[in-house]
Parts: structure tokens; C-alpha cells; sequence
């Protein structure tokens, strides 16, 4: 576990590795030779090497949606997902709970979404299971979605 990096204390332009550190709270982030990363943000850059056009990390904390591009970069989200977001939380009864670690705009058409579940210990949950119907009503066979497990354990 690692300090928690208050991307809530972040703006556009702003990098997550200068958010602060603060309070008595930790996460699970992946460990790379650089530093620590939010695992969004390493399914957003694998998603991009799969030819994705647009993959970001979503960030709710404190109810806010902030986006993480794949250089750690808080970024205004593009005009697609602009969209897109604000169709997917109308359907979800004007609510963010359930909304995906990452998201992917593909050039076909398809949109990715990806929820990073720690091998062992996170399930999936009801308010993600309304999301996930709330965007299969919207996007239909447009939505590519996928639970992702990762850890320690995954790696080994």
C-alpha cells in the first residue's frame, strides 16, 4: 500500500505525481521503476498500444470526475467523452457511482471501459452493475466492457 495521492486537489494540466500526499489513507497503485501509478492510468496506456484513439483514467474522488491521460496528465475531457459522460450519467439516474477505472475510444466505434478489481480482494458491486446496464442501454454493441483483475498474486 502506498500514501494516497489526492487527485482531488488537482487541475487540468496539472500531473498526479505532484498531487499531494495527504491524511492517513492509502492505495493500491502500481509499482513501477518511477514510481507508483494509478492502475487506470496502466489499462488507459494498454488500451492505447491495443489502437485505442482516446484512453483515460477516471478519477470520482469526492464525487468529481477528473481524468488522467496516460502520461499522468489531468486533462478537460475530449468533446467524445464530454458527451458521452454526461448521456452515461443521465442514464444512470444522474449518478457517477459504478463509472469504470478507465475508459477507451476506439476508431470503429467501440468505447472501453475497464474496472480494475485487486485479485483477492475487490468484487464487483451493485452500483457497477447499474452502470455497466445503464451503458450497455446507451452504447448498445458499441460497449466493450471488462472487469480487470491485478496484483500481486496476478503477477506471480
Amino acid at each position: 500500500m502506498t500514501p494516497y495521492y489526492r487527485t482531488d486537489l488537482i487541475s487540468v494540466g496539472d500531473s498526479w505525481r505532484d498531487a499531494p500526499v495527504k491524511g492517513n489513507y492509502t492505495e493500491h497503485y502500481v509499482q513501477l521503476s518511477d514510481g507508483p501509478i494509478p492502475v487506470g492510468v496502466m489499462i488507459a496506456r494498454e488500451l492505447r498500444e491495443q489502437g485505442a484513439s482516446i484512453a483515460v483514467c477516471t478519477d470520482l474522488t469526492l464525487g468529481e470526475l477528473r481524468l488522467l491521460d496516460s502520461d499522468l496528465v489531468c486533462i478537460e475531457p475530449p468533446p467524445i467523452l464530454a458527451e458521452m459522460f454526461a448521456a452515461l450519467r443521465a442514464a444512470n439516474g444522474d449518478r457517477w457511482r459504478g463509472l469504470p477505472d478507465a475508459v477507451a475510444v476506439f476508431p470503429d466505434g467501440r468505447i472501453a471501459f475497464r474496472e480494475a478489481k485487486v485479485a483477492k480482494k475487490d468484487r464487483l458491486n451493485p452500483p457497477q452493475h447499474e452502470f455497466a446496464r445503464a451503458a450497455r442501454r446507451l452504447l448498445g454493441d458499441r460497449l466493450d466492457l471488462a472487469a480487470v483483475e491485478w496484483g500481486y498474486d496476478v503477477a506471480e
